[in-house]
């Protein structure tokens, strides 16, 4: 219900504690139009099982290959709680402001 409530071009954080919870979510976020960002808390191998299972649902290859997971800036390999959120946060931020100056170009 969020997801279908959620503004145009919002961005989406999946860090649930359910995988199936996490499957659900993303689902409903691949099918909306206009999702400005959509990352996924997991591994490449989380990330590949749910590549299959989006992919089975129909979901295009350019849908899935935006998801980022996992999440976070690449070259922080540091898995400490505190580590991932600053790195989510500023991830997040980056893309944002990317977003931002496309829009106002």
């Amino acid at each position: 219900a969020l997801v279908a409530a959620a503004p145009a071009h919002a961005s989406y954080l999946v860090m649930t504690h359910s995988p199936a919870l996490d499957q659900r979510l993303a689902e409903a976020i691949m099918a909306r139009a206009d999702v400005a960002w959509f990352g996924l808390i997991g591994s490449m191998t989380k990330r590949r099982q749910f590549e299959h299972r989006l992919r089975a649902r129909g979901v295009s290859e350019e849908r899935i290959a935006a998801m980022v997971c996992p999440i976070g800036l690449p070259g922080i390999a540091d898995k400490a709680p505190a580590v991932i959120a600053a790195s989510v946060c500023a991830q997040l931020l980056m893309a944002w402001q990317a977003r931002a100056a496309v829009s106002t170009d």
